[in-house]
């Protein structure tokens, strides 16, 4: 994993303390930006391109856009070869994402298979992207109070700013009810998680968030070992997309039956 954090003003001390909050999601590097208008922050966890070639926050060649990134697109070889002609200066998948969302936009989000939660600074137009994975694997947390936005990939970074701390008490009636909150609340007021499957736009009229996927419709399959041959299949593509890495790959097994199917 790695940590992503931000702001929407510029303030060197701020995001500095943001990255420390989350050291520990990303220790074999660190990395800072800093415009007028924003500030971004990451720890790198390095599971692809181990050179400095793969550091966050990344640009892409026009200069025009900057990421943050926390999490992994299983698929960013194949979306590559539909960019052709992007001058790529790293083997990582963060840089695809620059140039997919240079190609498409904010659409480009529905071609991604992975888990993600990421930011880009578009310095052109002055907006912030943001966007979760389709199930929600990646976290992502902000705060607006229709003029600060701060997000991160954890609550206690936010908590570096000079922010409401109060306890959401609905919230935390959900809590000893459900053992979770559900989204887009937090246990804190003015703090919510970014939904799955939704992206965010914030720009110099607001934050506008959207969901982009929902689970399709399905036709019920004809007999049990057309579902065995399907799920055998996805399993076997699943797992070839995950094991992509410059790191060893390792495999933690229960013993349970999803375990036992891996």
């Amino acid at each position: 994993m790695c940590g992503i954090s931000g702001f929407n003003f510029r303030d060197e001390q701020l995001i500095k303390k943001m990255n420390e909050a989350t050291r520990h999601r990303g220790p074999d590097d660190q990395g800072l930006f800093l415009d007028d208008s924003v500030s971004l922050g990451h720890n790198r966890l390095s599971i692809l391109d181990l050179t400095p070639a793969g550091h966050q926050p990344m640009f892409d060649a026009s200069g025009k856009l900057t990421i943050v990134f926390n999490g992994e697109i299983y698929n960013f070889k194949e979306i590559k070869k539909e960019l052709a002609g992007y001058p790529f200066k790293s083997a990582s998948d963060t840089e695809v994402i620059l140039a997919a969302f240079l190609k498409w936009g904010a659409e480009c989000v529905k071609k991604f298979n992975g888990i993600f939660a990421l930011a880009i600074w578009n310095k052109e137009t002055k907006e912030l992207f943001l966007a979760r994975d389709h199930v929600g694997v990646k976290p992502l947390y902000y705060f607006w109070d229709g003029k600060r936005f701060i997000f991160s990939s954890e609550i206690k970074a936010i908590l570096e700013h000079n922010v409401l701390r109060e306890t959401d008490v609905e919230s935390l009636n959900n809590y000893f009810r459900l053992l979770y909150v559900p989204g887009p609340k937090t246990i804190w007021k003015g703090i919510y998680k970014l939904q799955p499957a939704h992206w965010a736009v914030l720009s110099e009229s607001g934050l506008d968030i959207k969901k982009y996927w929902e689970v399709a419709d399905f036709k019920n399959l004809s007999s049990k070992d057309e579902a065995v041959g399907q799920i055998q299949e996805l399993m076997r593509d699943s797992i070839r997309g995950q094991v992509i890495s410059e790191r060893p790959v390792g495999i933690y097994l229960s013993g349970g039956i999803d375990s036992t199917a891996v």
